[in-house]
């Protein structure tokens, strides 16, 4: 072969193999843009995966990524009708006789053509929403639709040509990583002006946390938290949760605090979780999930010495959504323990809710299980449409009281259920059992309950399946558990609601101390 024909051979070969490198290298980064499903809407032209940050300077930090996502971060300014006999935080609309409540939130905006992500508890019962821009244009929203289950919401603006928050994959995300938490409060700072972009920094301290703080807010709320030690205060809700390579991981939804202030606990919705509502709301205007129709709570390391567990894994169930659950048509029951679905091992609640998730209604699933009285065994459930209902209720997770006293399970008195007490509590006539007078949040049972006050006027129904009967009967089966016991408690909890007092059905394991 002459050296010119070698030439052209080496030439040819060389310019095929950068084309299919290039091929698979913009395969690997995921960088074509990615579309929803859509119904009447338009769907939007979202970024999934970004491109490495090109020309950062040393001693940058985060400024690159910051450069890159802050123009997506948008301002949510609501209003919602306000009582004009109670003044404090209301206003009169100019030029309307009607008295407002204001308030502020953070958003970010997930397609060019106006589509914005935020948080539903930003824009819970507001009667007008405006979003403001980082370059600060200002647009009345539409409400596409939300969702209390995850607290997820998105609106929709009449703008084009906007700046793209490229979206990451939770699920790929790791414990350790760096991650920003970015906001603009809005006037929720509290100061003379708005506070626009704030943004701080911190890694991802755990993954699928479950705190229940949706859950006292809604029946079927599902929370699979990222959980990250970048500060997330009041007015940052709804704002992006970004990773060090520029991309969305998670949206900034909770604090755990005693003040309401950031104290290094701060809890992001996964994006992946947030696409799937996403996609239905733009398809729908509403999200359509498949349920089984239970309550269910983490399993403790009591749970696991009760039901003689191999590790401290599973979801209990406490309830069921109503009398026409698929999980109780199926025969599940209280204080059952799901162990796995279709076969694969779950670890807590957010991985059941996880699998759940996968199915569509009307599919069946297996359920493997343990009973209360320890037996195994498997039920098939098939899957309805979820419908929820809210439940009026605390809004913000507290830190809990560490000081224990009382009797073995930290009950300081107990009562009989007399007409009276009924009464008072608006208890339904089939509860029977004996009533907490006087307990600890610091003790066994209001650890075990979440209490972050003591449990009082809950009512203890049965100790390990054993009926309650009056406080004699408590007594003695207390007095007979030795320190390092595991019990089970079914247990009625009061809940406050529009209509009045809603008692919710748990099922507690409780680990009696050493003393």
């Amino acid at each position: 072969m002459n050296d010119p024909l070698r030439a052209k051979l080496n030439l040819f070969i060389t310019a095929s193999l950068a084309f299919a490198l290039g091929l698979g290298m913009a395969s690997a980064l995921n960088l074509t843009p990615m579309s929803l499903a859509a119904g009447d809407r338009d769907a939007p032209e979202w970024i999934i995966g970004a491109p490495p940050i090109q020309g950062g300077s040393p001693g940058a930090g985060f400024a690159d990524i910051v450069d890159r996502i802050a123009p997506a971060v948008v301002t949510i300014y609501a209003e919602r009708a306000g009582d004009p006999n109670d003044t404090e935080g209301l206003r009169l609309r100019p030029g309307i006789e009607e008295f407002v409540i204001p308030w502020s939130g953070s958003g970010f905006v997930i397609s060019a053509d106006g589509y914005v992500v935020t948080n539903n508890h930003v824009v819970e019962g507001a009667s007008q929403i405006d979003v403001e821009l980082a370059d600060q244009r200002r647009f009345s929203a539409e409400l596409v639709g939300r969702d209390p289950q995850t607290d997820v919401a998105l609106l929709k603006l009449a703008a084009a040509d906007l700046t793209v928050a490229p979206l990451g994959f939770a699920d790929s995300t790791r414990v350790g990583e760096w991650v920003l938490a970015i906001g603009s409060p809005g006037f929720s700072g509290g100061g003379p002006a708005p506070l626009e972009t704030t943004v701080t920094a911190g890694i991802v301290s755990a993954k699928g946390r479950s705190i229940n703080i949706l859950g006292r807010r809604t029946q079927l709320a599902i929370e699979d938290f990222i959980q990250t030690d970048a500060a997330i205060n009041r007015g940052n809700s709804g704002g992006p949760l970004v990773n060090a390579r520029g991309e969305v991981v998670g949206i900034n939804t909770v604090i755990a605090s005693e003040t309401g202030f950031n104290q290094g606990y701060g809890f992001a919705i996964p994006i992946d979780l947030a696409r799937e509502v996403i996609d239905d709301l733009i398809e729908h205007g509403e999200v359509r999930r498949a349920v089984i129709g239970v309550l269910i709570n983490a399993v403790t390391s009591a749970d696991a010495k009760y039901y003689e567990l191999d590790r401290v894994a599973g979801a209990k169930v406490q309830n069921f959504s109503d009398e026409d659950s698929p999980a109780r048509l199926a025969g599940l029951r209280p204080g059952d323990v799901i162990l796995s679905v279709e076969g694969q091992p779950v670890i807590g609640v957010p991985d059941v809710q996880r699998r759940i998730r996968q199915y569509e209604p009307g599919e069946t699933v297996n359920l493997d299980i343990v009973r209360r009285d320890k037996t195994r065994d498997q039920v098939s459930v098939t899957l309805a449409a979820g419908q929820d209902e809210a439940i009026e209720g605390p809004t913000r997770l507290a830190a809990r009281d560490r000081n224990g006293r009382g009797d073995a399970l930290g009950v300081i008195e107990v009562a009989s259920l007399t007409a009276r007490t009924r009464s008072r509590l608006s208890l339904p006539s089939e509860v029977d059992g004996v009533v907490i007078a006087e307990a600890t949040a610091g003790g066994p049972l209001g650890r075990a309950l979440g209490m972050t006050i003591p449990p009082k006027d809950v009512v203890i129904e049965d100790l390990n399946g054993e009926t309650i009967g009056g406080p004699e009967q408590y007594e003695q089966v207390i007095a007979s558990l030795d320190p390092g016991d595991a019990v089970s408690l079914r247990v009625q909890i009061p809940l406050p609601s529009n209509s009045g007092t809603v008692w919710q059905a748990q099922i507690v394991s409780v680990e009696v101390p050493q003393r």
